[in-house]
């Protein structure tokens, strides 16, 4: 049995990661984990208020903070200024520098691109990149063309990525990408490759999207390639990737795999990804939930109307709440074996790139069947 931790665990509290929301994502992809959308930007005084608050509430308490900027950093008025903000209060960074290395949170830069190809300053921008540390620019392409766009719904939004990779070069920094495939980007697999071929030079991953109990994730997996659609370019891809491992034995990760493993009870252990983390979020209007990026659990207040230190201290109070409680609650979940059983599809030849995306598929089944998904 595969049980949610209890709430209030505030023993195993090291660190506070706080992730903010200083300004809204242009795109809104299918596939995306975080969530994103234009919901608008913090103002730069309450990010700069609330990172030194919060830095010195943990210092105060011997615990470790962290922050990062959501959804895109890029899209934010003040985006030059944030880089050397927001890698004075890493933890990430503040290590790196502490063993004589540079150090920065942004190495590589996640970003969409779109805000780099819109805004008239995106010099400024990539400078200041590139003064903390920045080498690297990382994208996401979903296809080429209308295929893209329809993926992250903006219109132009493929056309954006690249003319923000040619930015990035003019300013002397490298690109590198995670080329997402579905069912609708498979047949463009040679133009879409020729393309990135002659933009990125910093490396390429090619990935199916992992499963996520979310409304966005529900209507990809409509999208999902098969075992008889990759298998015939598993070796092509293998040999254009950074991580070629991948594509090797995709008949071990389809669902239909992962349910023989899991009926078998070969059911791989999952490590906590963040052990002794507290995961919060910071929204526009600085309340403090419980959560990942764009998931919002409980609400522990607002910083500015009941201060940092009663704010984050409920937050402790609560504890942490692993990644299985904040999707799914706390209450006791089936193990592999019976998830399988129930709502695995014994015939399914989607394939997941690892264990985790087949049990959140089989969870959100759980889910949907006990009437608990959002109608």
């Amino acid at each position: 049995m595969s049980e949610g931790a209890a709430a209030g665990d505030q023993g195993t509290v090291a660190l506070v990661y706080l992730c903010m929301e200083v300004a809204g994502c242009p795109t809104v992809c299918r596939h995306c984990w975080a969530q994103g959308t234009g919901y608008g930007m913090m103002p730069l005084a309450d990010v700069e208020w609330v990172l030194d608050g919060a830095h010195r509430f943990c210092d105060g308490r011997g615990l470790g903070f962290d922050a990062y900027p959501m959804h895109e950093l890029a899209a934010h008025p003040d985006a030059a200024r944030l880089f050397g903000l927001f890698n004075s209060h890493s933890a990430s960074a503040a290590g790196a520098a502490g063993q004589g290395c540079a150090g920065t949170m942004f190495e590589p830069w996640p970003t969409t691109g779109v805000p780099l190809a819109v805004r008239g300053d995106w010099r400024g921008v990539l400078d200041a990149a590139a003064a903390t540390g920045t080498v690297n620019l990382w994208v996401a392409f979903h296809g080429t063309g209308e295929v893209h766009d329809r993926q992250v719904n903006r219109r132009g939004a493929f056309a954006e990525t690249c003319l923000a990779i040619e930015r990035a070069h003019a300013m002397g920094l490298s690109a590198g990408c995670n080329i997402f495939l579905t069912t609708e980007s498979l047949p463009q697999l040679g133009e879409l490759t020729a393309t990135v071929r002659g933009l990125v030079d910093a490396g390429k991953s090619f990935e199916t999207a992992g499963y996520l109990p979310t409304p966005r994730s529900r209507r990809n997996e409509r999208l999902r390639p098969t075992l008889p659609q990759l298998q015939p370019v598993s070796g092509r891809i293998a040999d254009m990737t950074a991580f070629p491992d991948r594509w090797a034995g995709l008949e071990t990760r389809t669902e239909a795999a992962y349910v023989r493993q899991a009926l078998a009870g070969d059911w791989p252990d999952i490590p906590d990804p963040a052990p002794g983390e507290l995961a919060l979020i910071c929204r526009p209007n600085l309340d403090v939930h419980s959560g990942l990026a764009g998931l919002y659990r409980t609400r522990h207040g607002n910083l500015r109307t009941d201060g940092i230190a009663t704010v984050l201290g409920r937050a402790l109070a609560r504890g942490r709440e692993p990644d299985d409680v904040l999707w799914f609650g706390a209450r006791p979940h089936p193990g592999p074996a019976e998830l399988a059983a129930c709502y695995g599809d014994a015939t399914g030849l989607g394939v997941h790139p690892g264990p985790q995306s087949a049990r959140y598929l089989w969870l959100d089944r759980l889910q949907d069947q006990e009437g608990l998904l959002p109608r």
